[in-house]
């Protein structure tokens, strides 16, 4: 046992070693420059994970999870802290508290619950001192391939924001919130009705840290991805078959691409593997709390994005397929899927309120043609069908063939690639998969989601490869199991082309992004904050103008301008845009007024002072939708009443006089 002098002699040096490694590192974010110093995001972040984990398991236990591993404990945890902590963050933002000081109290609290739960931290301590791994050669190999896409991936997050919808939405509308220290109604904005659990947590980096720390909660969404498509294939695979399925998933360039911003589809992600594994082990258990702990996490993954919809009504097809295997009553059927959906809504209630408050409608913009304000109600009503036939030119045959040409084009009229591509290799297994006998009920369970998933997506939105985002994972566990279970002669042979052939195909462009990004060129100061965002958006300087020589009462319009149509993020200005980029607002005015001093009155009206102006891409839409005589109203207006202030590339910034 060892005596105090030398107990206290360890925690003296312990201290001193610790406050000597702060203070060099304190004077080495100096030498770098502020901007380019990631490490306290990066301490942040963890800090976050850990304060989630603690927080959130001392509810984990108020479900009664029989026989759950320490990674399972850990990950449904960490989801039910992260939960909590941004609701509790939307509770801030409705009593107007979006302050530095009330998100630290609000940190603080958390951490004194999470404190509290000291047991767990012994029982996780105990666990971790007898783990004693022995994985084969063949298992190191594949932790080794996934563990340089999640370095690459980790690299490419600790870079300013540059994607289009973080710069449009996903930080764009905490900004705006935190601007006003609250929830605001943005009714020009479509985006800031959508679920708000991922931009809650944004507003948390954003407001104690940086927008870099906002990307490091996506990247740490899908770590936790990967570590629940373990979990999840442990229930039907080999221990080498689940690590393969997280290396097809994980490799995934898509899946890289986007876990390296700050967007929601990794949050939907993990949300959803949760209550896809919650209802699995409900499945074998009929255990109660491993049910309401799938309603919980799947409540989240709507919380997330609209695209959780389809997951309720694809986990509510899957409950009342499992209820009637069981010959439950009907009422029981009934009492199940209520108490389902009511944990649904308990979770979501906050923004759906907002929403109803602000359009009269708690799911808005969805149904806004049957109930609520409607959207943009004088314009013509299309199908996602006629949309993407109308600008890309897709024929009934091109969506025939989807599948095959989301899995084999790596550019395509509709720039389905827009985030990154996916690898072929799930389109070659699918044939051996199908015609697998005697596939478990659990993974029949797991395709029937995947096509269910698919063909909502495939009716009912834009085609983008990242809204597919959830079924990735599953479609590794899928693609895993049909390649262990595949009986046929040169099968090592004939499995080890094509698999190394993806493999390096998705490094490939891994690293053609990564490359693109250049992010060592930032994190060893190489490149300044304001040359990287210079270097891939090249409208910036307009907005350091902006911020530099508007006045602070200045309110600009967007045109079709900014370098996405709509990205604002880095305005310190009031702004106005149209969503989807339709510039319906300019066409209105023109439409029902006749002179030039008309159109002004109609600007100032709405209190615009200056107007960003992409002029390639406002005569494209213009010229198409406006008679002969409006044309000629515009350019009179433009030539009296705008004074240009400052261009740069394709976009021009003008004075209203």
């Amino acid at each position: 046992m060892l005596k105090r002098p030398h107990l206290l002699a360890g925690i003296f040096f312990i201290l001193w070693t610790g406050s000597i490694f702060f203070c060099y590192l304190h004077n080495l974010s100096f030498s770098l420059g502020h901007d380019n110093f990631v490490l306290d995001d990066i301490l942040i972040g963890t800090v976050l994970v850990f304060i989630s984990l603690f927080a959130g398991n001392s509810l984990t236990r108020f479900f009664h999870l029989e026989n759950s591993s320490i990674l399972e404990e850990a990950l449904f945890s960490v989801g039910i802290g992260a939960g909590f902590l941004s609701t509790a963050v939307f509770m801030l933002g409705l009593l107007h508290l979006l302050f530095p000081w009330a998100v630290a109290i609000l940190l603080i609290a958390f951490f004194l619950l999470g404190a509290s739960n000291y047991e767990y931290g012994k029982k996780i301590w105990e666990r971790l001192k007898k783990f004693r791994p022995t994985p084969l050669y063949s298992e190191l190999v594949i932790i080794l391939l996934t563990f340089v896409f999640v370095v690459l991936t980790f690299l490419n997050t600790l870079t300013p924001p540059i994607s289009r919808d973080a710069l449009i939405h996903h930080l764009a509308i905490p900004k705006w919130y935190i601007k006003h220290h609250g929830i605001i109604d943005i009714p020009f904005s479509m985006p800031s009705y959508y679920p708000p659990l991922m931009e809650m947590l944004y507003s948390i980096a954003i407001l104690i840290s940086s927008d870099i720390l906002a990307k490091l909660i996506h990247f740490f969404f899908y770590v936790g991805s990967l570590f629940f498509t373990y979990a999840l294939g442990r229930l039907l695979l080999t221990r080498f078959a689940s690590l393969f399925a997280v290396l097809l998933f994980g490799s995934l360039p898509v899946v890289c691409q986007v876990s390296s911003t700050a967007y929601a589809d990794l949050g939907l992600t993990f949300f959803t593997l949760g209550g896809f594994f919650a209802l699995f082990r409900w499945s074998q258990t009929r255990n109660k709390g491993w049910f309401c702990l799938g309603a919980l996490m799947t409540g989240w993954a709507v919380g997330c994005k609209y695209n959780g919809l389809i997951v309720i009504f694809s986990f509510l097809m899957g409950i009342i397929l499992v209820l009637s295997d069981w010959e439950v009553p009907l009422k029981s059927l009934v009492k199940n899927i209520l108490v389902f959906l009511l944990v649904i809504l308990t979770v979501n209630i906050l923004w759906l309120a907002r929403n109803y408050w602000f359009s009269g409608n708690p799911v808005y913009p969805l149904a806004n043609s049957i109930i609520g304000k409607p959207w943009l109600p004088h314009q013509p009503k299309f199908s996602q069908y006629q949309i993407r036939k109308m600008l890309f030119g897709e024929t009934l045959w091109d969506q025939i063939l989807l599948p095959w040409n989301l899995s084999i084009k790596t550019k395509s009229r509709g720039r389905h690639e827009l985030d990154g591509v996916i690898s072929p290799i799930f389109l070659i297994f699918l044939p051996p998969f199908i015609f697998l006998s005697k596939k478990p009920k659990e993974l029949k369970w797991l395709s029937f989601f995947c096509l269910l998933y698919f063909l909502f997506f495939w009716v009912s939105s834009r085609i983008r490869l990242r809204y597919l985002m959830p079924i990735y994972p599953m479609l590794g566990i899928i693609t895993s199991y049909a390649i262990a279970k595949w009986e046929i002669k040169w099968k090592k042979l004939l499995l080890t082309l094509p698999l190394c052939l993806a493999f390096l195909l998705n490094f490939y462009w891994v690293l053609i992004y990564t490359f693109t990004i250049k992010p060592l060129d930032f994190l060893v100061g190489k490149e300044s904050r304001r040359d990287f965002l210079v270097r891939h958006i090249p409208l910036y300087p307009v907005f350091e103008f902006i911020n530099s020589y508007l006045p602070q009462n200045a309110r600009i319009m967007f045109l079709y301008g900014g370098s996405y149509g709509n990205d604002g993020y880095y305005l310190d200005r009031d702004y106005f845009y149209d969503s989807r980029y339709m510039g319906y607002t300019g066409k209105e005015i023109l439409n029902k007024v006749t002179t030039p001093e008309k159109v002004r009155e109609e600007f100032l009206r709405m209190k615009i002072s200056h107007f960003l102006i992409n002029w390639k891409r406002l005569q494209m839409d213009y010229s198409a939708s406006l008679s002969k005589e409006k044309k000629l109203l515009f350019k009179k207006f433009c030539r009296e009443f705008l004074r240009l202030e400052f261009k740069h590339d394709d976009s021009s910034l003008y004075r209203l006089l």
